[in-house]
């Protein structure tokens, strides 16, 4: 009878540590499914990110691109600038209002303008403007 008891004591016993484990199996198999999921989620965050991101890079390159080609034609539109400061010195010097025009890329009205505040008296006739 004692052994029948013992054997009984002992199969309840393994019965416990039987259940007690699976329990314990469970709930860790709970907490690792939990921790799957948030970071199935974080991943699907992350990869709606990133194609966001790549969306916006290709714009930015897209308005780059666009900017970079506006630029070239403008500056192939444009006249190169008259060298004023060249100009002023050659008007102080004396030189023709049409040299002006033709050496300094001036028009008509800029050479004018030019020689009568900084041309030679000589060369003007006017007086000097102050």
């Amino acid at each position: 009878m004692t052994t029948l008891i013992i054997a009984v004591a002992a199969g309840s016993l393994l019965i416990l540590i039987i259940a007690s484990a699976g329990y314990r199996f469970y709930k860790l198999g709970e907490r690792q499914t939990e921790k799957i999921a948030d970071l199935e989620n974080q991943l699907s965050i992350l990869s709606a990110g990133a194609v966001g991101s790549d969306d916006r890079i290709v714009q930015f390159e897209q308005a780059l691109s666009q900017l970079k080609e506006h630029q070239n034609t403008m500056s192939i539109g444009l006249s190169p600038q008259p060298s004023y400061d060249h100009a002023i010195r050659l008007a102080k010097k004396g030189v023709a209002i049409n040299q002006l025009i033709d050496n300094c890329n001036l028009s008509d009205e800029e050479a004018h303008l030019i020689d009568r505040i900084h041309g030679s008296k000589q060369s003007s006739g006017n007086p000097e403007l102050h």
